[in-house]
């Protein structure tokens, strides 16, 4: 019998300020839609940090949930940027993000 795994990688990117419609990218295999409804999301500049986790998915194999899965998800949301604990996105990382705004690395 096999278990589940979520694995989720995030990249967070910067775009230009006042972007509007006209600067959006199409949906292709590493930039995804936007929303449910998969929308157009705005072109990135070439600011990127990846960072990626993997969450068991609790429940009985061969029988998942969607509840299942929003469990493994909730859980490397928090893994990833919890409020407390030790989240993999660090004060350091957050200050890297924020330097974008002034032309940081």
């Amino acid at each position: 019998m096999a278990n589940v795994i979520v694995e989720v990688a995030v990249s967070i990117k910067q775009v230009q300020g006042g972007t509007t419609g006209v600067l959006v990218q199409q949906d292709q295999s590493l930039s995804p839609g936007q929303g449910q409804s998969q929308y157009p999301i705005m072109l990135p500049t070439s600011q990127m940090l990846f960072i990626n986790d993997a969450e068991p998915v609790p429940g009985t194999s061969g029988a998942i949930t969607l509840a299942n899965l929003n469990t493994a998800l909730t859980a490397a949301v928090t893994t990833l940027a919890g409020a407390s604990g030790t989240p993999l996105i660090t004060p350091t990382l957050l200050a890297q993000i924020n330097a974008w705004n002034t032309g940081g690395p």
